[in-house]
C-alpha cells in the first residue's frame, strides 16, 4: 500500500519539516507593570490633548448655537433655538454656495490631480517630471492671501476678466486643493498597478479600456480620499476667498467672519453648526462604499 505522503508532495514535504522545540519558539514580549502604567498614562494624556484641541471647540460651538445667553459661566444660562430661527435666506444661500463650490472644487481637483499623477507616472524626476511635480506643489508654499491677490491681479482685466464671477473663487480654491489631490492620486499608483496595466495591454486591451477597467478601480480609495480632502479644504477656506470674492457672493466662512466682527457670536455659531452637520453628511456620503454585487 502506498502512503498518502507518496501521493501528496506537500504532505511528504511537511513530514520532513522539523519544528523547533516549544522552549525555542518566539514568545510575546511581556512588559513590566511600570511600563504598562506609563503607556496608559501617555495614551490618556494624548486622548485628553486631542479632546481639548479638537472636540471641545466643536462642543462649545454646538452649545453656543442653542444658548439663549452665555457670558462668564461654564454652561449657558438657558437654551433656545432663536438663533436658528433668525437665520435668513442669505445665510442659507451661503450654505448652498459653500456646498456647490466645495463639490465643484473637489471634483475638478481630483480630476486634474489624477490626470497629473498619471501623466507623471514613470517619468524621470530629475528632468521635466521634477519641474512639473514642483509646480504642482507650489500653492502649498504660498500663503493663501498672497495666492488670492495674485489671481485677482492676473484675472481682473480683459481678455480674461474673472473678478465679477464666482469662477475666480473656484479657480483660486482649485489651486489650493490641487497639490493635495495630486498627492492622493500619486500615492495610489502602486508599482503592482503598473504590472497590471502592462499585462492588460499585452492582452490587447486598448488604453481606454485599461484606464476604465484596470486603473480606475484600483484608484477608488485614492479618488475617494482626494474628493473628501478637497471638499473639506474648500469648505473651510477663507484667506484666498476673502481676497477674491466678487460683490454679492458669500460662503459660510465669509458670513461667519462678518458676524464675529460685529460681535454676533451666537448667530455665527448657529450657522457654523449647520455647515458642520451638512459637511459631515456630505463627507460620509463620499466615504461610503458602494455595496458589492453578488456573483450569479
Amino acid at each position: 500500500m502506498v502512503s498518502n505522503s507518496a501521493n501528496n508532495p506537500v504532505a511528504a514535504a511537511s513530514d520532513h519539516i522539523a519544528l523547533p522545540p516549544k522552549h525555542l519558539r518566539a514568545r510575546p514580549v511581556e512588559r513590566s507593570a511600570l511600563a504598562r502604567i506609563g503607556s496608559g498614562v501617555l495614551l490618556a494624556l494624548a486622548a485628553l490633548l486631542c479632546f481639548w484641541l479638537f472636540v471641545l471647540p466643536v462642543i462649545v460651538v454646538a452649545l453656543s448655537s442653542v444658548a439663549s445667553h452665555w457670558s462668564g459661566t461654564i454652561l449657558p444660562d438657558g437654551f433656545s433655538t432663536r438663533w436658528f430661527e433668525r437665520l435668513g435666506s442669505s445665510d442659507f444661500d451661503a450654505v448652498v454656495t459653500s456646498l456647490e463650490i466645495g463639490f465643484g472644487v473637489a471634483v475638478l481637483g481630483t480630476a486634474l490631480g489624477l490626470w497629473l499623477a498619471l501623466a507623471l507616472e514613470g517619468r524621470d524626476r530629475r528632468g521635466l517630471g521634477a519641474i512639473a511635480d514642483a509646480l504642482a506643489m507650489v500653492p502649498n508654499g504660498v500663503p493663501s492671501v498672497v495666492l488670492g491677490l495674485a489671481v485677482l491681479i492676473a484675472y481682473h482685466k480683459a481678455p480674461v476678466d474673472l473678478s465679477s464671477s464666482a469662477a475666480i473663487v473656484v479657480f483660486v480654491q482649485l489651486a489650493l486643493v490641487l497639490p493635495f489631490c495630486y498627492r492622493c492620486a500619486a500615492a495610489g499608483l502602486r508599482p503592482e498597478l503598473t504590472v497590471l496595466r502592462e499585462a492588460a495591454a499585452s492582452l490587447g486591451a486598448p488604453p481606454s479600456m485599461v484606464l476604465r477597467r484596470v486603473v480606475l478601480p484600483q484608484l477608488v480609495p485614492a479618488i475617494r480620499a482626494s474628493l473628501a480632502l478637497g471638499f473639506a479644504i474648500s469648505l473651510g477656506e477663507l484667506g484666498a476667498t476673502l481676497t477674491v470674492y466678487p460683490p454679492g457672493f458669500a460662503t459660510v466662512p465669509i458670513v461667519v467672519v462678518g458676524a464675529v466682527e460685529r460681535g454676533y457670536y451666537l448667530p455665527a455659531s448657529a450657522l457654523s453648526l449647520i455647515l458642520l452637520i451638512v459637511s459631515l453628511a456630505a463627507l460620509s456620503l463620499i466615504a461610503a462604499r458602494a455595496p458589492r454585487r453578488r456573483a450569479d
